[in-house]
């Protein structure tokens, strides 16, 4: 919810407008095969949350994955991005918790986490159960609250994870790393704001038509897990980097973290970020121009 203060000064907006929150800094982290999920003091509860949890859905809970099992919580990803992240140009106005499976461990909040740990009084929310499309839904939400309310600072975090209590068998999207990508937004930074496009209902055989038509000769294109590479039209954009594999949330955000030092000196003009889920036929893509630090 909002926070109720004293009225306060206006932040100072761009002439005709509001600041645009450009992409300020990105931090991708991997993680290795974290701590036991028992001996835990909470075990007892933990046990009963993912049978009741799993109970729904008409699966299996396995509490002998449990036994032997291993984690790295959601809550404990988000802390170590949140140290990595340090130190913030300013107090963050909005934090946005990205995650496309559950967490293995649910009885502790990475959003409220980050909004108690992060320096400011942010809005802090999760978006979940959108699979790939969650970082551009969380991207495009960013820009419609700072229009709204003149945000100049938000955060994205963008979680993988994969430990599961129960089987996941032919399942599509499960990742098979933990890692955590966040996003920082500001007034400053290498890109500009992300202008965020997702589609509905798309089938699989109308995803080159739409991708291929944003390209150009000085355009970068980052390809999710779930672009094809025979999609893309051979000499269609200028450079395509391809997002690391069975990372279905922060795939094509970490690949973006690790080349955009280099774009932002290439001459390049503008980098599209896509993805495509097929099992909710979404197509998203979201826009950047890369130009001097303003």
């Amino acid at each position: 919810m909002y926070l109720a203060t004293a009225p306060g000064p206006a932040p100072v907006a761009a002439p005709g407008g509001r600041t645009p929150l450009r992409l300020s800094r990105l931090v991708s982290l991997t993680f290795g095969s974290g701590r036991p999920f028992l001996p835990d003091p909470m075990e007892p509860s933990l046990e009963r949350m993912q049978a009741d949890l799993t109970r729904p859905y008409q699966m299996e809970f396995r509490p002998g994955l449990l036994a032997r099992g291993r984690r790295n919580t959601f809550t404990e990803m988000s802390q170590a991005l949140l140290e990595a992240l340090q130190p913030f140009e300013g107090p963050l106005d909005m934090i946005l918790v990205v995650n496309s499976v559950p967490d293995a461990d649910p009885r502790r909040s990475p959003s409220c986490y980050l909004a108690d740990a992060a320096p400011g009084d942010a809005l802090a929310f999760n978006v979940s159960d959108q699979g790939t499309a969650g970082p551009f839904t969380a991207l495009r939400l960013v820009t419609e609250y700072a229009r709204a309310d003149a945000f100049r600072h938000a955060l994205v975090v963008i979680l993988d994870q994969r430990s599961f209590p129960y089987d996941t068998a032919g399942a599509d999207g499960v990742p098979d790393h933990d890692s955590a990508v966040g996003l920082v937004l500001g007034p400053t930074g290498p890109a500009g704001e992300p202008t965020t496009r997702q589609r509905t209902d798309v089938s699989p055989g109308e995803v080159p038509a739409l991708l291929n038509a944003g390209g150009g000769t000085s355009v970068v294109l980052v390809a999710g897990e779930g672009i094809e590479p025979d999609w893309i039209v051979p000499g269609r954009f200028a450079e395509v980097i391809r997002a690391p594999e069975g990372r279905p949330c922060t795939g094509p955000w970490s690949a973006l973290a690790d080349a955009l030092p280099r774009l932002a000196t290439s001459g390049r003009k503008r980098l599209v970020v896509a993805d495509y889920d097929r099992v909710q036929r979404y197509l998203c893509l979201s826009t950047m121009e890369l130009e001097e630090d303003l």
